[in-house]
């Protein structure tokens, strides 16, 4: 098969590798389109690995391993592969675990599907486990939707990720802190200093009808200190009477960040979680992929802009370096592995 091993420069060597057999627990997907991430084009210079990193799948089962459930060769799956491992997305054939494997509904293309699991499990690790908010199962979410209860979040954007549960959630308002359409806009190029900014997040959230005018979460996607940093002055304040302090999570392993506001707890989420050998965080990957699925077909969790490249694999390194340079903003670069010279079908 084909297979993609994206270097440290970008650059791409296209090999010829063995088509892999799905270990116990595992799927072997046959990959129609592979997905890409900002990880994709970040951690190949930052850790100076030379890997197949692509982790977001779409395609049918080829075969499955021992102790799969749920899933029958030729069907219609996408997939998030374990991060940093053999057998990734940027090839004919992957490897994925079953338990973050779900179904792709009938309406929705492989090109649609392939935008969805990387960031939709990063989504749900980010504000069910390390921000702790109710499940939008949970009685707790489904009295504040009775109820109409305000539950605010503040979500920093980032251009090249578009979270897409954030629309979904029985969280009201959501304050988007983008240059770009969100539930509740707060356009950051409007604002020319930091304090100006904080002032019309603060006023926004009090404007929304926040209680006592406050937001306790935010979900920080860029992850910079200077977001983290602005992100914990705009929800600074008191404890709760239960002693819980304001809480910003991240994504890139930030616990402290010089010159935040210390009332505010920094936290950071780590979608490989889900790939974790605790059943119990193995649980977070099958139930919500499980709800991706059905958010997909019932079309209350949509898909993410995107670019396809013309060349399948042969686009894979032009395509990332675009994503680097700012060339292609606010979508993910697609690869549809047929259109790869030499490519199997």
């Amino acid at each position: 098969m084909k297979e993609a091993i994206v270097k440290n420069d970008l650059t791409v060597d296209i090999v010829d590798s063995p088509i892999p057999k799905p270990g116990p627990g595992h799927v072997l997907i046959k990959v129609v389109v592979a997905g890409s991430n900002p990880k994709d084009w970040k951690l190949p210079a930052m850790r100076g690995t030379e890997i197949n990193s692509g982790d977001d799948i779409a395609g049918t089962v080829e075969a499955v391993g021992e102790d799969v459930v749920g899933f029958h060769k030729g069907d219609r799956v996408a997939a998030f592969h374990e991060m940093m491992t053999p057998n990734g997305a940027f090839a004919e054939y992957a490897i994925a675990p079953y338990y973050t494997t779900f179904h792709i509904p009938d309406l929705i293309s492989y090109e649609e599907a392939a935008t969805i699991p990387l960031a939709a499990y990063t989504s749900a690790c980010a504000l069910f486990q390390q921000l702790e908010l109710p499940e939008p199962w949970s009685p707790l979410s489904k009295a504040a939707g009775k109820d109409d209860t305000k539950r605010p979040l503040i979500s920093m954007e980032q251009v090249l990720l578009r979270e897409p549960l954030l629309s979904s959630l029985l969280l009201r308002p959501i304050f988007t802190l983008s240059s770009r359409k969100g539930d509740v806009l707060i356009d950051y190029t409007a604002h020319p200093t930091e304090k100006e900014l904080i002032k019309a997040i603060q006023e926004a959230i009090e404007k929304g009808g926040a209680p006592d005018g406050r937001c306790w979460k935010a979900y920080d996607t860029v992850s910079e200190d200077k977001t983290i940093r602005l992100v914990t002055k705009a929800i600074a304040g008191p404890a709760d009477p239960a002693g819980r302090k304001p809480r910003v999570t991240n994504i890139f392993l930030k616990t402290e960040v010089e010159g935040s506001d210390p009332s505010v707890d920094i936290v950071y989420s780590m979608v490989g979680q889900v790939h974790n050998e605790d059943e119990n965080d193995k649980l977070i990957g099958v139930t919500w992929g499980a709800a991706f699925g059905r958010g997909l077909r019932e079309g209350w969790l949509t898909y993410h802009p995107y670019t396809l490249g013309k060349s399948g694999l042969e686009s894979l390194s032009e395509g990332l370096k675009n994503l680097r340079d700012g060339k292609i903003r606010a979508q993910k670069f697609l690869t549809r592995l047929s259109a790869t010279p030499g490519a199997r079908d």
